[in-house]
C-alpha cells in the first residue's frame, strides 16, 4: 500500500483495510481510484468481501470463490501482479485491486482477455516491436490449444490434405510404435505435464535441470526403444512449450488443449470443430462485474483498436484515457 501511494500521489486513490471473517482475523485492503472506479462494482466487491467465510486467508486469491462463484471455471477474470509499477497502472484504468496482509500478490479485476498478452514492458519499446510481439504471442496460445489436435486429425482422418512426403514420414514413424498416434499424442502430453509438476516441485536450484533432463532422456528412449515417434514428440514439444509465452493463461490453455486432442481423436474433424466452439464460447461467457472477458480494449469500439492486437505509440495512447468502465459506443 505505501509503495502504491509513493506512486499514485493523488487524492483520488482510495485504500480501504478490513479484518476477513476468518479464524486468523487477516487484514485486507480494496484499493480504487475515485471517478474512475464503478461506484456500485466498487460496493458489490467490498459487501462481497465482507459476507466471505474463508476458513483461512493466506492470499486474495481465496476470495475468488466468492466473487465469482462458479462450479466449472475454465477462465479467470481476474489477474495478478506483483510489481507496484503494474498495479498502479491498472488502478489508473479503473480497475479495483485486493491486497492481503502478508501476501506479495495483488489481485486485479476486472480483467480482460486480451491483457493476457500485454505487459508493462511493451509500453517502453517502440510500438511496431511491441506489436509484433502481441501478435506472437497470440499465435503461441493458439498454437498451444489447437495444434495437438489438429495434427491428429489431420493425419488420423484427413492423412490426404498433408504433403506426401511428410507422409511418407510419419506413416513410417508410426509404424514401428505399438500404440496410435492419438493414444501417442495423449501420453506424451500427460508425460510432459508430469515433468514439469515434477520440476516445479523440486529446488529451484534443480527444478529446471532435473525437467530438461528428464524430458531429453525420456524423449530419446522413447523413440530409441520404438514405443513413441519422433513426429509426435515434436508437436507435442511444441505445444507444451508454446504455451509458457503466455504464462498467466496456462491453466485454461493446458485444459482446453486435452480437450480439444480427445474431441479431435474421438471424432475428427468434427470434433475438431465442435470444439474449437466450446473453446471459443467458454471463454465469451465468462465476465466480471458486467465487464464481458473478450471485450475490446480500449472502449470505446473501434475498427482497429489502438491498444489491442497491435498498439499505437504511447503518445498517440495518452491522448485518450481508458478506463474499464467508460461506456461503449453503439455500432453505426
Amino acid at each position: 500500500m505505501s509503495l502504491l501511494r509513493r506512486l499514485i500521489r493523488t487524492e483520488a486513490l482510495a485504500m480501504e483495510v478490513r479484518q476477513a471473517d476468518c479464524e486468523m482475523k487477516t487484514e485486507y485492503g480494496v484499493c480504487y481510484c475515485k471517478g474512475k472506479a464503478s461506484p456500485a462494482a466498487v460496493e458489490r466487491v467490498k459487501e462481497t468481501l465482507r459476507r466471505a467465510r474463508p476458513q483461512m486467508l493466506l492470499d486474495s486469491s481465496y476470495f475468488v470463490p466468492w466473487l465469482f462463484p462458479c462450479r466449472v471455471r475454465t477462465a479467470s477474470p481476474v489477474g495478478y501482479t506483483e510489481r507496484p509499477a503494474v498495479a498502479a497502472a491498472k488502478l489508473c484504468e479503473g480497475k479495483i485491486l485486493i491486497l492481503v496482509n502478508g501476501s506479495p500478490s495483488a489481485m486485479i479485476l476486472p480483467t480482460l482477455f486480451c491483457e493476457n498478452f500485454e505487459c508493462l514492458d511493451d509500453y517502453a519499446q517502440p510500438a511496431f516491436f511491441a506489436s509484433f510481439l502481441r501478435v506472437l504471442k497470440y499465435g503461441a496460445f493458439y498454437l498451444s490449444i489447437f495444434l495437438p489436435g489438429a495434427f491428429v486429425c489431420l493425419a488420423v482422418y484427413l492423412p490426404e490434405l498433408m504433403p506426401p512426403q511428410l507422409l511418407f514420414k510419419i506413416e513410417a514413424a508410426e509404424r514401428a510404435t505399438p500404440l496410435p498416434l492419438f493414444a501417442e499424442m495423449v501420453v506424451v502430453i500427460l508425460l510432459l505435464e508430469v515433468i514439469r509438476e515434477a520440476g516445479l516441485r523440486m529446488p529451484q536450484t534443480l527444478g529446471h535441470s532435473v525437467s530438461l533432463v528428464a524430458a531429453i532422456i525420456i524423449g530419446d528412449a522413447a523413440i530409441a526403444t520404438g514405443l513413441m515417434s519422433t513426429p509426435v514428440i515434436l508437436i507435442a514439444a511444441v505445444a507444451s512449450i508454446a504455451v509458457f509465452v503466455v504464462p498467466s493463461l496456462y491453466e485454461a490453455a493446458t485444459i482446453f488443449r486435452l480437450l480439444v486432442l480427445l474431441a479431435a481423436g474421438i471424432a475428427g474433424p468434427v470434433g475438431f470443430v465442435t470444439a474449437a466452439l466450446a473453446v471459443l464460447l467458454a471463454l465469451t461467457r465468462v465476465s466480471a462485474l458486467g465487464v464481458p472477458y473478450c471485450a475490446p480494449l480500449p472502449f470505446p469500439k473501434a475498427g482497429i483498436s489502438q491498444d489491442g492486437v497491435t498498439r499505437r505509440t504511447y503518445r498517440t495512447l495518452s491522448a485518450r484515457p481508458f478506463t474499464i468502465w467508460q461506456k461503449r459506443r453503439k455500432a453505426p
